[in-house]
């Protein structure tokens, strides 16, 4: 059954993914894994205004192709957005697809893990978000973190934190070295044993001089 794009309530939507950012992810979830939000950067994000949202009316049928250009895009929004707060670790571009349909969430997922190395090489992190996804949190996989009434897709800048989603892969590791490997050695930004301990196992596995990109890498 074909979508009306003229029946899509993108106010409702927009309604819908504050609501989820209020009730959720700036919320504790006792299966998080640890205390605090969900996320705990989107509020100190909000307040200080670095919280970006932008409409992607896609179709019933988005096709691959489209969703990967959808977020390509985002990653140039992103990078030439005149943003207000000067903090660049709090900034977030949401991109909202209010009419992508359950079948095509897959795709969605698809879209992100093809372009989620060419937004780590750019020194940016993406991540979507959808009522079936199963995206695991950090420090409990048994926990699906990101699910979200309205599908969308999140960019931000990487952070330090991110040695949870970066160490696995040689090339990942290497751009994050490249950012935060000097706040290890000098032992700057509070950085704890957790966090210490990830980078040290990534360290030992691939090495300071990984390549930018793995082989076999989706284009």
């Amino acid at each position: 059954m074909s979508t009306d794009v003229l029946a899509i309530d993108v106010g409702r939507a927009l309604d819908e993914v504050d609501e989820w950012l209020t009730g959720y992810i700036t919320q504790p979830h006792a299966e998080i894994g640890r205390s605090g939000a969900v996320c705990p950067f989107v509020a100190p994000a909000r307040r200080a205004g670095a919280v970006e949202t932008a409409v992607r009316l896609v179709g019933p049928a988005a096709s691959l192709p489209l969703l990967k250009e959808v977020i390509r895009c985002g990653l140039d929004e992103f990078e030439r957005f005149p943003w207000r707060a000067a903090n660049p670790s709090l900034r977030s571009l949401l991109l909202v697809l209010p009419d992508l349909p359950a079948e095509a969430f897959g795709r969605l997922d698809q879209a992100h893990a093809e372009l989620k190395s060419e937004a780590v090489h750019r020194g940016l992190m993406i991540g979507q978000f959808h009522a079936a996804c199963e995206e695991p949190a950090a420090r409990n996989p048994a926990f699906l973190v990101s699910r979200s009434p309205v599908p969308l897709v999140a960019v931000r800048a990487m952070a330090v934190h991110d040695i949870f989603f970066l160490g696995d892969r040689p090339d990942w590791f290497a751009e994050y070295f490249r950012r935060f490997g000097a706040k290890y050695r000098n032992r700057s930004g509070g950085l704890g044993e957790l966090l210490t301990g990830l980078y040290q196992k990534a360290l030992a596995l691939h090495g300071p001089g990984t390549p930018r990109r793995a082989e076999g890498d989706a284009e």
